[in-house]
C-alpha cells in the first residue's frame, strides 16, 4: 500500500494497473469505491494494510456478496459492513498460485545437483512442489512439455512464453522443502481452502480448478 495516496487514489490505481484487462468485475468495483463517499468512509478508519482492494473484495465475497455489478456490491457492503469488516480484520491476503512455479523452475533448472527449498510467506505451501507439477510451455503454438519422472501430473500448468527466454529442460531435484508463514493455511481445513478459493479473482475459473 502507498501511504502518500488517498484511499480513493489507491483504488483508482488498482482499477487501472491491476484489474484492467484482468477482472472487469474488480475494475468496476474499485472504480466505484474510488468515487463513493459512503464506502470510502467505511474503509478509511481501517489500518492501511487492511484497506487493500484484494482483501476488501475477498472479504465481501466471503460474507456472500455476489460477483456482479458495482451497484450490487455497494448495496451488499452497506448492508453487511459489520460482517465484512470483521473478516477484513481477521484475515489477510494469502493467494497461493501453483502457476507461479513456471518462473521458479526456470530459475531452479539452472542449478546442478539437488535443491533445498525454503519459502518465506508460504501460505498453504503449494509453491513448494515445483517438481510435482507438469508444465506446458507455449511459444507461438510450439509446445514444450515438462513432466515429473513419475509421469504426467494431475496438475498441468500452461504457460505462454514470449521473447528469447531459455525454457527449462528438466525439473529440479528437490530433496528438502519447508515453508514459513505467520498464519499458515492448512489444506485439510475446509474453511481455509474456501478462503484460498475466495482470494481468486471471480472470472478466473481455471485457477479455481487448478487450486482444487
Amino acid at each position: 500500500m502507498t501511504p502518500e495516496l488517498t484511499t480513493s487514489e489507491r483504488y483508482l490505481r488498482f482499477a487501472a494497473n491491476e484489474a484492467h484487462g484482468v477482472s472487469a468485475i474488480f475494475e468496476a468495483w474499485a472504480t466505484g469505491v474510488a468515487h463513493d463517499a459512503s464506502l470510502l468512509a467505511l474503509l478509511e478508519p481501517l489500518p492501511l494494510q487492511k484497506q487493500q482492494p484484494n482483501l476488501v473484495f475477498a472479504a465481501a465475497r466471503w460474507t456472500g456478496c455476489p460477483a456482479g455489478d458495482f451497484d450490487g456490491f455497494r448495496e451488499w457492503m452497506l448492508d453487511h459492513w459489520p460482517e465484512v469488516e470483521a473478516t477484513i480484520l481477521a484475515r489477510s491476503t494469502q493467494t497461493n498460485e501453483a502457476a507461479r512455479c513456471t518462473a521458479l523452475i526456470t530459475a531452479l533448472s539452472g542449478i546442478d545437483g539437488p535443491v533445498a527449498l525454503l519459502e518465506v510467506g508460504a501460505s498453504a505451501g503449494l509453491c513448494l512442489y515445483p517438481d510435482r507439477y507438469s508444465y506446458r510451455f507455449d511459444r507461438g503454438g510450439d509446445i514444450v512439455a515438462l513432466d515429473p519422472t513419475s509421469g504426467t501430473s494431475s496438475v498441468v500448468i500452461p504457460c505462454a512464453v514470449s521473447g528469447s527466454i531459455h525454457l527449462p529442460e528438466r525439473l529440479p531435484q528437490v530433496v528438502w522443502r519447508a515453508g514459513i508463514d505467520q498464519s499458515p493455511i492448512d489444506v485439510r481445513d475446509v474453511d481455509e481452502v474456501r478462503w484460498l478459493e475466495t482470494l481468486i479473482w471471480p472470472e478466473h475459473h481455471d485457477r479455481v480448478v487448478r487450486l482444487h
